[in-house]
């Protein structure tokens, strides 16, 4: 059974990576049956080594978990890609544009442990009922799951969830993770912990930037409005030679691109009508470049920016699932570990 699980997440493994892989999803979608293929695969590798019962009870509460997150999805209006299982994976979408805020972020990943819970409540009447174990791993693996998704580091639920609390949250989401890597030397927490850990450090390094990039974003936006000043009163020719002094001074690619406009002021030697109308082209395109780099850098450091109210509401939320979903996970797992037909049934 131990050399059957080796292999499995071996597998999983493996066509996680390549699901990453371009001709593989353009194959999926012309089929249009992305998420039933996946599944399929899935509820049958599943099945071969833990039986039909375990597979889509399984199957079935990771795909409402990915419900969740498709319904936020869609009530802030961001295009998303449908589920795709991967097998001794999961199941994952992807977003086709980024959330606004670190708040909408955060909604988006806690409806997915939300609609997990809600997927695996009947079982509680169904199992005071019949008595049936089944029943009880079923509020076990919906537990545990969702759970699991909820420690605090990026790319997981609790990752995103963190961040419209507080990105140092993370660091407790890491020294979990790495902890349960050492200790069970699960692949899959190796292979998140290692993208948990590029992320949190690449969210550091663009935090740290935010000064160096407030200074850049002033700097254009002062040079725009001496560009601007000197072309009121200064020659064509003149105000071309100062503006030239300016280039040396800008890192930014796009705003170094817009200076070629000026070369058609001595290309063309027309009329100095003319060459007024190409350097209004320029100082407009020049102040189009700048505001958008001023947008692209106001967002970036608005982000996780998140009121104390906003804090509070999803760290309660957070602390909520946690709690509700260890103590299911608990109950679910006390009834297996009683019940010998259960434990045949997941290999114990």
């Amino acid at each position: 059974m131990k050399n059957k699980k080796t292999w499995g997440v071996l597998v999983g493994t493996g066509l996680l990576i390549l699901s990453k892989l371009k001709f593989l999803l353009v194959i999926l979608k012309i089929l249009k049956l992305q998420t039933l293929i996946s599944m399929a695969i899935y509820l049958w590798m599943y099945a071969l080594i833990y039986g039909w019962k375990f597979a889509a009870a399984f199957v079935y509460l990771i795909f409402i978990h990915e419900m969740g997150h498709t319904y936020a999805a869609r009530r802030l209006k961001l295009p998303v890609s449908p589920a795709i299982f991967i097998p001794f994976v999961g199941a994952a979408i992807s977003m086709k544009e980024m959330p606004k805020s670190a708040k909408d972020e955060a909604y988006l990943a806690y409806m997915g442990p939300v609609f997990g819970l809600l997927a695996f409540l009947p079982a509680f009447p169904l199992y005071f009922y019949t008595e049936d174990p089944f029943w009880a791993l079923v509020i076990f693996l919906g537990g545990l799951l969702n759970l699991f998704n909820l420690i605090p580091i990026t790319p997981l639920d609790g990752g995103r969830i963190a961040a419209g609390i507080s990105t140092k949250l993370w660091a407790v989401g890491l020294i979990i993770l790495i902890g349960y890597s050492l200790y069970t030397f699960n692949i899959l927490a190796i292979i998140i912990t290692i993208i948990g850990a590029i992320q949190w450090y690449k969210i550091y390094k663009q935090q740290k930037n935010l000064v160096e990039d407030e200074k850049e974003v002033t700097s254009y936006m002062t040079i725009y409005r001496q560009l601007k000043e000197h072309a009121e009163h200064a020659s064509v020719g003149n105000f071309t030679y100062y503006a030239r002094s300016f280039k040396g001074n800008i890192i930014n690619e796009h705003l170094r691109d817009v200076f070629l406009i000026l070369n058609n002021v001595e290309e063309l030697e027309e009329t100095e009508e003319q060459d007024r109308l190409i350097i209004d082209e320029f100082l407009f395109r020049f102040n189009e470049q700048v505001q958008k780099i001023k947008g692209e850098f106001e967002q970036t450091a608005s982000y996780y920016k998140t009121d104390t109210k906003t804090k509070l509401k999803l760290f309660m939320i957070y602390l909520g699932l946690v709690v509700v979903l260890a103590a299911s996970t608990y109950y679910g797992n006390t009834i297996i570990m009683e019940s010998e037909a259960m434990k045949t049934i997941i290999g114990e």
